[in-house]
């Protein structure tokens, strides 16, 4: 610009010399007043030039930048990619806060028909904040409209609130109320239905406050990272704390934070089978089902997930077991193995089958262990259809049995989506 306007300064004081403005070149001749006048258009014509080159050598510069923006690979969506919840939880270090909302509303009938109804499903709200380039805060609260009885009965639920400390790869710290890591499905996804492919969880997998039975809850620490090993990529996870408490204790003097409650887990991703892991989970605590009984309870657990491009193929076991002392003992048998397979780029069709063998001896009979534990075969199948990258919709028809009612078909409609 500074080129441009000199150019124009110029070839204006040159007209007003030529034109009579100055004294000087008024009473030159008039061949001296041409050879000014071409002097002065030559010299304008010089600085174009050394403009437009200079111009030139800067445009180069910035094509490389542009051609660097075009080439940067999209980023996949979500739904494409199924992972475990420590690595998923990891805050995006572009960004000190990042939110995600999950929501879903649906119809069902279920029980032969029985029960019809349209619902609100959960609203999942997660944040994470960097506070520093090695300390996270992260919060997970849902909204369980699902469960309400009248409208202003909305149940806010707390699921997860962590300081989470990241030293490296093979040490890290988290403090605070976590998901326990028992098996697979639990830590791979949140608890917002739009991330999971189906539109029900497995069985074992039901959360406490719905009638669970399993501990998926603790608040206390966790730590977590790899081991050394090589091609194996193994992963291991120690936890301590106290478990959700959700029977009755009055009159018992027991408190949930007094549920001690420890886990072990590992879990191998080999690198030559991508996709794949396997890993198992040991985990012990004390818990009050009811009034009168405290209850020694282990779980363990074992998975074998293979989740890559178009497949999802999941599998675990588990054996849980109730004690009570000298009095009884109840055992639990159960497994889940669910397939799907992606169509085009956005069906989706799944199936699962699952499987409970509840017995038990002494004060916690076979009757009593399969009132807690009461379903014994479910038979799931659907389809997922991507319609956006932030919203789905999925069918799904089940069939259930259990130990204490006739077998009963299910189904469900529902629209899922993130924010």
């Amino acid at each position: 610009m500074g080129l441009r306007l000199a150019c124009a300064f110029t070839l204006l004081l040159g007209t007003f010399l030529a034109a009579g403005g100055g004294v000087a070149v008024a009473a030159e001749p008039g061949d001296e007043k041409d050879q000014v006048i071409q002097k002065l258009l030559e010299r304008v014509e010089a600085l174009e030039q050394q403009v437009a080159a200079l111009e030139q050598a800067r445009a180069p510069q910035s094509v490389p930048s542009a051609i660097a923006i075009a080439k940067e690979p999209a980023q996949p969506s979500l739904a494409q990619q199924p992972t475990r919840d420590d690595d998923a939880t990891q805050p995006d270090l572009g960004s000190r806060f990042n939110f995600h909302g999950y929501a879903d509303a649906g119809f069902q009938r279920d029980v032969d028909g029985d029960t019809k109804k349209f619902e609100q499903g959960e609203i999942d709200l997660f944040a994470t904040e960097q506070l520093s380039p090695r300390l996270t805060a992260l919060m997970e609260v849902a909204l369980e409209t699902d469960s309400e009885s009248l409208a202003n009965d909305v149940q806010v639920n707390v699921e997860r609130l962590l300081l989470q400390y990241r030293r490296n790869a093979f040490f890290n710290v988290d403090i605070g109320s976590y998901r326990t890591a028992l098996g697979y499905y639990s830590t791979a996804y949140l608890r917002g239905a739009w991330l999971q492919t189906a539109i029900s969880r497995p069985k074992m997998f039901t959360f406490e406050d719905q009638g669970g039975f399993l501990p998926l809850h603790a608040v206390g620490v966790s730590v977590n990272g790899r081991v050394p090993s090589g091609s194996l990529n193994l992963h291991y996870l120690l936890e301590a704390g106290s478990s959700r408490n959700y029977g009755n204790t009055v009159g018992l003097g027991l408190e949930s934070s007094f549920n001690r409650a420890t886990n072990l887990a590992m879990y191998s991703q080999p690198s030559a089978v991508p996709g794949l892991e396997v890993g198992f989970s040991a985990y012990h605590d004390l818990f009050s089902p009811a009034a009168n009984f405290r209850l020694d309870r282990s779980v363990w657990m074992i998975h074998f997930v293979y989740v890559r491009g178009r497949v999802e193929f999941l599998n675990e076991g588990m054996r849980i077991g109730l004690s009570d002392g000298s009095l009884g003992s109840g055992t639990g048998l159960g497994f889940y193995s669910q397939i799907a397979y992606r169509v085009g780029s956005s069906w989706k069709p799944y199936g699962r089958v699952e499987y409970l063998n509840a017995y038990g001896i002494g004060a916690i009979n076979t009757a009593a262990s399969r009132a807690y534990e009461p379903w014994k075969t479910v038979y799931t199948g659907g389809v997922r259809d991507d319609l956006t990258e932030s919203v789905a919709v999925k069918f799904e028809v089940g069939r259930e049995t259990d130990y204490l009612r006739p077998s009963y078909i299910t189904e469900a409609v529902q629209l899922a989506f993130t924010f």
